[in-house]
């Protein structure tokens, strides 16, 4: 039952919930979550190993913790999309720099830099443009944004420039050159990891090996030197 439910949670899920988030719709076939379920799974996974009663207070209170774990958990489809956004998003944002600057709205510059960057960003910059084209107050769309997690910057940066009157292609502009530095610093800081989390496979390697070549020799050298009669 775990083994499947893991499985199970490692599969990507639709855009059905997405689309009803956005634009309503009837709540039928949505599937559960997969924090619930877990949660749920593991009463039962304990009285299954521990018995009553320690089975019961064990699992109880471990509902809680699994629950709050799983709702932590991305799928790796969600993290490559999440790279992928933070890949293409300084990009795009020149773009938006380059129409902004000869004079064209918020939601024309959204919509450019839309048509001309590929999935995923795409189609996120494609929503912001609908939704700035049918919103009344161009601030709500700026906060919803800001809430987000991909376009956080995107958000903060007009909400920047329509309290302080700073001129919005400026700021736009300085959230591309800092987000281009932070992903440089993230890329260093990867590069150092792989030196330390390739020393333990190295050592597992090179120590048999030492052992072998160059202790073992030396062990039975020194038994063969010895003169029992």
């Amino acid at each position: 039952m775990l083994a499947a439910l893991a499985v199970w949670c490692s599969m990507p899920g639709t855009a059905t919930a997405r689309r009803r988030a956005l634009f309503g719709g009837p709540g039928q076939g949505s599937r559960m979550d997969p924090a619930i379920l877990a949660a749920i799974l593991t009463p039962l996974a304990a009285l299954l190993v521990l018995g009553m009663p320690l089975g019961l207070l064990i699992g109880i209170p471990l509902a809680a913790v699994v629950h709050r774990s799983m709702s932590r958990l991305e799928s790796s489809s969600v993290r490559r999309r999440s790279a992928q956004i933070a890949a293409q998003l300084p990009t795009a944002l020149d773009l938006m720099v380059a129409a902004l600057e000869v004079g064209r709205p918020p939601v024309t510059a959204f919509a450019l830099a839309a048509e001309a960057t590929a999935e995923p960003l795409g189609s996120e910059l494609g929503l912001v443009a609908g939704r700035l084209a049918i919103a009344g107050d161009s601030e709500v769309v700026w906060r919803t944004l800001a809430a987000e997690r991909s376009l956080a910057p995107v958000g903060r940066a007009f909400r920047r420039a329509a309290t302080s009157g700073m001129p919005v292609a400026q700021v736009v502009s300085g959230v591309a050159d800092e987000l281009r530095r932070e992903r440089r610093a993230s890329r260093r800081e990867r590069s150092r990891k792989v030196a330390v989390r390739t020393a333990a496979p190295l050592g597992a390697c090179f120590l048999p090996a030492f052992f072998l070549i160059g202790i073992v020799p030396t062990i039975i050298a020194t038994f063969r030197s010895f003169s029992f009669f």
